[in-house]
């Protein structure tokens, strides 16, 4: 049985250039050092995110639905996956400003596939959580589009969440965002070329009201996960 070591950096971590051979860094009392998986993605510039609104770096989206029954041909957020690519999903967080009678919001995210937007729908340009990185998404995000489109056909469920608000004129209704750290698990999406796999997202609140979208995902190209 082979012994392992490591080098003790607690305090001065030197650094080198990409294929450079290293020893494992270690602490004083032997531990290794570790950063998450998700975080040396987004270090190589592999993880992305998308807050559209009514612009593609708007503040606001919407007008939301009004109940629980998802208009499957009107989009609030459609990502369309090539077959180049998977991706990760990594958080998603919505928030909804509140007009009229209290009642519940929240969203549902699904992968799916078949999903053409209609009329009026917001092109969004993927953001590289690594500014400086040269990577860009292979995905293509549409928000805020009409009702009338080709209806969306949902496969699997990346997540739900739902709040309640007592507010009845005015305010802010703050969704639970879900977050791959607080599920434990994150959706491997691999991409397909026909149909296209997409994820889309719903947002639902007690009346026709605006609010906002993020999501952010992790992006390799298929041979990393096929």
């Amino acid at each position: 049985m082979a012994d392992l070591y490591g080098f003790v950096q607690q305090q001065n971590a030197s650094r080198a250039s990409d294929g450079t051979s290293r020893g494992i860094r270690i602490t004083r009392d032997g531990a290794i050092l570790q950063i998450p998986w998700l975080q040396a993605l987004c270090l190589e510039g592999r993880v992305f995110g998308a807050a559209p609104g009514s612009t593609a770096l708007g503040t606001t989206v919407g007008p939301y639905g009004g109940t629980v029954t998802l208009d499957l041909d009107e989009f609030d957020f459609l990502q369309t996956i090539p077959a180049t690519v998977a991706i990760i999903p990594i958080y998603i967080n919505v928030g909804i400003a509140v007009t009229g009678t209290a009642g519940e919001g929240g969203f549902h995210a699904y992968w799916g596939g078949a999903g053409v937007v209609g009329a009026n729908g917001v092109s969004v340009t993927p953001h590289n959580l690594r500014p400086a990185s040269s990577n860009v998404s292979a995905c293509t995000v549409v928000a805020s589009a009409d009702d009338g489109g080709t209806a969306f056909v949902p496969a699997g469920l990346v997540a739900r969440r739902a709040s309640n608000t007592i507010t009845v004129t005015s305010g802010f209704m703050d969704v639970p965002a879900w977050s791959v750290v607080e599920s434990g698990y994150a959706p491997v999406i691999e991409g397909l070329a026909s149909p296209a796999r997409q994820l889309g997202i719903w947002v639902y609140s007690q009346g026709a009201t605006t609010g906002f979208i993020q999501h952010v995902w992790a992006e390799l190209p298929i041979a990393a996960v096929v």
